[in-house]
């Protein structure tokens, strides 16, 4: 399961409802009906949130350089920049990219770069201060997504603090029976089912939580606390990690 799907969905959708894309939750607002300001301001609520709770658990990083993986149009990216010197957004898409740099108010304090790999080589070692993530990991395959979480410890600085959400399913050994026949019904067979009834071939993954606590621990990173957050579902449970890189 690569990541050439991944990237054309949201170059599509990037194009054509780029907003709607990262937040699809009202159904009134596809067709590009968000509001500019409305939609932001959700970036700014979800970034105060965070920023308290890393303030309750006491993992609160330095304020100097700031990632927001998987940026889409730049909703985070924007709250971020109130709270980070600098930050960084980054992204699959080039439509994408090209969005959140036509909405961004904070000049050279934020940049914006396409980054099509399984992994986050653009960005040197010990080079960021904090890392934040929410409903993007989970639209990338299982294999892509614990490499990207690994990759979050190594641009981390030691004391740098990631903070990211995927969701939490049944836990598929690679190269089992199961992890085939889950790529299968959650890569082409789910982007077919969704083609028929015109709908954007979006994927939705998840990794099981004691998987993402071994990859953390293995790349050189320590749990500090994890939580439900954000929309649950019968199959699946969506959890957000708090981790700093030792």
């Amino acid at each position: 399961m690569g990541l050439k799907h991944v990237q054309k969905t949201y170059e599509d959708y990037g194009k054509s409802d780029p907003m709607y894309a990262v937040l699809s939750g009202d159904k009134d607002l596809q067709g590009n009906k968000w509001d500019v300001e409305a939609f932001f301001e959700t970036g700014v609520a979800e970034i105060a949130d965070a920023i308290g709770y890393l303030q309750q658990i006491d993992a609160m990083p330095e304020a100097n350089r700031a990632l927001d993986f998987g940026c889409g149009v730049g909703r985070l990216s924007q709250a971020l920049c109130t709270h980070f010197a600098t930050v960084v957004g980054v992204d699959i898409s080039y439509s994408m990219v090209e969005c959140a740099t036509a909405h961004n108010k904070f000049e050279k304090r934020c940049d914006y770069k396409v980054n099509t790999m399984d992994d986050l080589s653009q960005f040197e070692d010990a080079s960021f201060d904090f890392v934040y993530s929410n409903i993007s990991l989970q639209h990338s395959p299982p294999e892509a997504a614990a490499k990207y979480i690994a990759e979050f410890f190594r641009i981390l600085r030691p004391g740098g603090i990631a903070l990211f959400q995927v969701p939490s399913g049944k836990r598929h050994e690679p190269g089992s029976i199961g992890a085939k026949i889950y790529s299968l019904k959650r890569g082409p067979l789910r982007r077919f089912w969704k083609r028929i009834r015109g709908k954007p071939p979006v994927e939705i993954h998840y990794v099981h939580q004691s998987l993402v606590e071994e990859i953390i621990a293995n790349s050189g990173g320590k749990l500090l606390h994890s939580r439900q957050f954000g929309s649950q579902h019968r199959s699946r449970v969506s959890m957000q990690y708090c981790a700093v890189a030792l």
